[in-house]
């Protein structure tokens, strides 16, 4: 699995998706993928640091066959588990930039929807007053 940078059919489809959800949840589902990116660097952390063991118990002077042919197993399982992991921490981040992405734009799109609906009830007054300016001008001739 690999990461692509997704479409912009594909963003707006993910931008309707996320428009359905709560902000708060969408807030809480960011903070969990955050936890799991962490706990997903800290396998790759431990994994690195298990392939470097294995690489210099392979390095020393041992010459049992055996143990090396296990060793080099144990590493080739462990390079994909990282190459794994790490892939999986990659797309995770991504997801989240898109939703922090959206997030933000959500909270844009309210804002706007807040300036454009006092707006409105300005020039709603501003009508109501030029209807009462007329009333009272028709009334005076």
């Amino acid at each position: 699995m690999s990461v692509s940078a997704p479409s912009e059919n594909d963003r707006g489809v993910l931008r309707e998706r996320l428009g359905d959800i709560p902000r708060q949840r969408l807030i809480e589902e960011i903070v969990a993928r955050w936890d799991d990116i962490i706990r997903l660097e800290g396998e790759v952390a431990n994994l690195r640091r298990r392939v470097r063991e294995a690489e210099l118990v392979v390095q020393s002077d041992r010459t049992d066959g055996s143990m090396v042919i296990e060793l080099e197993e144990k590493l080739r399982i462990a390079d994909s588990k990282l190459s794994r992991l790490e892939r999986s921490a990659q797309n995770e981040k991504v997801r989240r930039e898109v939703a922090e992405a959206d997030s933000n734009r959500l909270a844009e799109l309210q804002e706007e929807n807040v300036r454009l609906l006092r707006n409105e009830e300005e020039l709603l007054l501003l009508v109501l007053d030029m209807e009462a300016q007329i009333d009272r001008l028709s009334k005076v001739e």
